[in-house]
C-alpha cells in the first residue's frame, strides 16, 4: 500500500511543473471572522486586521481552520464548528476559504498548488501575530488536504510555536511524511477515519484517533472495506468533521485495541496508555499526557458515538 501511496506521490511531483503559474494566491484566497456566529469576509475589506475592524479583540484566543479539496466555509460542518467553538472556546474565530483553487476538480492541480496556499495561511498566521493574537494562545484545525495546510503553515512559524492543533482524516494521495508533525504545535491530535481510501495511512502525531472500525470505515458509510462503495457524500472521510464537531458535546472515549484491528492493521503499534474516560477530541484537556495510537468507537447516525 505505501508503495502504491509513492507511486502517486511521484505522480504528483511531475504534474506540479506544469500546473504551477505565477501569480499572487492571497488575491483568492478569504480569511473569514465569525463574530455572533455571523462572517465576516475581511479579505474584501480595507483592513484585514479583525481587530481594527472591531470584530474581534486584541489578545483573544485565536482559532483558525480549514476545509478541505471542494469544500469551502459555508458547508454544514463549518458553521457547525463555529457554532461550537463560539460555545466552548470564544475569542477569535477565522476560516480559511481557498475554495477559488480547492474548486478545481484536478486534484493533481490543487495538490501542486499546495505551497502557494500554504503560505497564505503561513502569512496570515504572521499578521495575526502582529495584530496581538498570541500563538500560544492559538488553536488550529484542518480536514482532508487542509490538515496539511495547517500543519505546514503552523510548523513553518517554528518548532511548536502554536499551543494546539486538532487535524481530521488528514489526505493520504499526493501526500508523504515529509516532516513530524509534532513539531507543528506543542500538541497535534490527528482523528483517522479513512485510511485505506482517502485519508492517511502515516501515525506520527501525539495522539493518533483510530475512529470506527480500525480508521478503515465508519459505520453506515458503506462497504465494510469502503473501496469505492460508500454513500455519497457521507463517505467515512467526510464523515470526519461531524464526528469531531460531535465530540464538542458528547463523548467518544477510548477503548482497547479491537481484534478486528489487531488483524486489519497490525502495523498500528505504539498504542497509548491513557486515562479514565480519555476521549477524543477539542474537550479532551489531558491531551499532553498521552501518547501514541488510540482507538473509539462510531455509530452511524448523529452524535455518531
Amino acid at each position: 500500500m505505501k508503495i502504491l501511496w509513492i507511486l502517486f506521490f511521484a505522480f504528483f511531483v511531475r504534474v506540479k511543473a506544469q500546473v504551477l503559474e505565477e501569480e499572487d494566491f492571497s488575491k483568492h484566497i478569504d480569511f473569514i471572522v465569525f463574530q455572533n456566529n455571523q462572517p465576516f469576509n475581511t479579505s474584501l475589506m480595507a483592513s484585514k486586521n479583525p481587530v481594527e475592524l472591531g470584530l474581534c479583540n486584541e489578545g483573544d484566543k485565536l482559532a483558525v481552520f480549514t476545509h478541505g479539496w471542494t469544500k469551502n466555509c459555508s458547508d454544514p460542518w463549518v458553521v457547525g464548528m463555529v457554532d461550537m467553538l463560539t460555545k466552548h472556546r470564544g475569542g477569535c474565530i477565522i476560516c480559511m476559504d481557498y475554495s477559488y483553487y480547492g474548486n478545481n476538480q484536478n486534484y493533481a492541480i490543487v495538490v501542486a498548488q499546495f505551497p502557494k496556499i500554504r503560505d497564505v495561511l503561513y502569512d496570515q498566521m504572521v499578521n495575526y501575530g502582529s495584530y496581538g493574537f498570541s500563538p500560544s494562545n492559538t488553536y488550529m484545525y484542518g480536514h482532508s488536504y487542509g490538515a496539511h495546510l495547517v500543519l505546514d503553515a503552523a510548523a513553518n512559524l517554528g518548532t511548536q510555536v502554536i499551543k494546539e492543533i486538532d487535524v481530521c482524516d488528514p489526505a493520504g494521495i499526493g501526500f508523504l511524511p515529509l516532516s513530524d508533525p509534532k513539531l507543528s504545535a506543542q500538541n497535534v491530535q490527528c482523528i483517522h477515519t479513512s485510511s485505506l481510501v482517502k485519508g492517511s495511512i502515516w501515525r506520527d502525531c501525539h495522539q493518533d484517533w483510530n475512529m470506527g472500525i480500525c480508521a478503515i470505515i465508519q459505520e453506515g458509510t458503506g462497504s465494510f472495506l469502503g473501496l469505492g462503495l460508500e454513500n455519497g457524500e457521507m463517505n467515512s472521510h467526510a464523515r470526519c468533521p461531524y464526528v469531531y464537531n460531535s465530540a464538542f458535546e458528547n463523548n467518544f472515549p477510548a477503548i482497547p485495541k479491537p481484534l478486528v484491528c489487531v488483524l486489519l492493521n497490525p502495523l498500528i503499534l505504539n498504542l497509548a496508555t491513557y486515562p479514565a474516560n480519555f476521549k477524543m477530541g477539542y474537550m479532551e484537556t489531558r491531551k499532553q499526557q498521552v501518547s501514541g495510537n488510540l482507538y473509539a468507537k462510531t455509530s452511524g447516525s448523529y452524535p455518531y458515538n
